[in-house]
């Protein structure tokens, strides 16, 4: 007798979920594509995207939310370090990386790779990796500060003096302004969009700087100091990151490498000037209240999944307590 199988029985058959905003589950998304990867031995990537995008669209999930979840969830693999990125034959492929474990907690344990063996760990949390209360009885677990490195901001730092990039936090402010000082080029004042508004102002909402009226912390118009700012580029929504020099009616710009040094400029100007970037902690919910760097998010892929608003992340207290006890120690 034929079975007759509807999208949601489909579903349960081929293990997805989905979450509580109805798009795919970030941790039944993330098994699905190394179960594809661990069976097909460095596929292309557009192979297992296509192969997901069927799938999830067979069970019954939008086109469009699965497009995005599906983008979203191998680009963290591959920065968390489960995946590899080759190029191999002349396409952009996956492999599965060399095993390593994570020591977060006590009883919470993150695991990144291919299992010695071939055999892959079942995750226990809907998380972008595979989290288990306790690590292979031959492995060697590194530490979660062993996972992060360095702060990112010695990266920058380390370009800017051509040096090592040692140094604290408010060194990094201060090279920058620095740069702004001696090597910045005039900026139109009409043209100046600057976040100038303090932490903790705007009822805690940063605000955008791409649209025609500008909101939260952002401001056309800045008092004397070094800020952070964008200039705009040559297509209507193209923005640069800078920092703006303001002195009476002369200001100057300096440009910036990328928005990962723009993110670090931003913590780093409120670390020197007594008025720190803030992120609040309730709920099992971690909300940020400005954007972050890349080795933030990177961190957060490893110990949580993204929350019901935009620059939120839950995390459990362990992890939230890892992550924090980093980001004080470090910065």
């Amino acid at each position: 007798m034929l079975e007759a199988l509807t999208p949601n029985s489909l579903r349960d058959r081929l293990g997805f979920a989905a979450d509580a905003a109805g798009a795919p589950a970030i941790g039944s998304v993330a098994k699905a594509a190394r179960a594809c990867v661990h069976a097909w031995r460095s596929p292309a990537r557009a192979r297992v995207t296509a192969y997901l995008h069927r799938q999830l669209i067979a069970v019954g999930f939008e086109e469009e939310l699965v497009r995005s979840r599906v983008a979203e969830v191998i680009d963290a693999l591959i920065e968390v370090g489960d995946f590899t990125p080759a190029r191999l034959s002349g396409k952009a492929s996956l492999v599965l990386s060399r095993p390593q474990w994570i020591r977060i907690a006590e009883g919470d344990f993150a695991f990144l790779g291919q299992q010695d063996g071939g055999s892959q760990p079942t995750a226990v949390t809907p998380s972008f990796v595979r989290r288990l209360p306790a690590a292979d009885e031959t492995a060697d677990p590194i530490d979660f500060a062993g996972f992060m490195g360095v702060p990112g901001y010695r990266r920058h730092l380390a370009r800017r003096t051509s040096g090592t990039g040692d140094g604290r936090l408010t060194e990094f402010w201060s090279i920058l302004s620095s740069a702004a000082r001696h090597d910045g080029q005039s900026l139109d004042a009409a043209l100046l969009r600057a976040v100038v508004d303090p932490p903790g102002s705007s009822d805690g909402r940063f605000g955008r700087h791409n649209q025609p009226q500008l909101s939260g912390r952002w401001k056309a118009a800045a008092p004397d100091g070094t800020w952070c700012a964008v200039r705009p580029g040559r297509n209507p929504n193209e923005w640069h990151p800078i920092l703006v020099r303001v002195a009476g009616a002369e200001v100057t710009s300096l440009d910036l490498f990328d928005w990962d040094e723009w993110n670090w400029a931003l913590l780093a100007r409120g670390v020197a000037n007594g008025a720190p970037e803030r992120s609040t902690w309730a709920s099992g919910t971690l909300s940020f209240e400005h954007p972050v760097p890349a080795q933030f998010m990177r961190a957060l892929r490893l110990l949580g999944v993204p929350g019901k608003w935009a620059w939120t992340w839950q995390l459990t207290d362990d992890a939230h307590n890892a992550f924090g006890h980093w980001r004080d120690t470090e910065l």
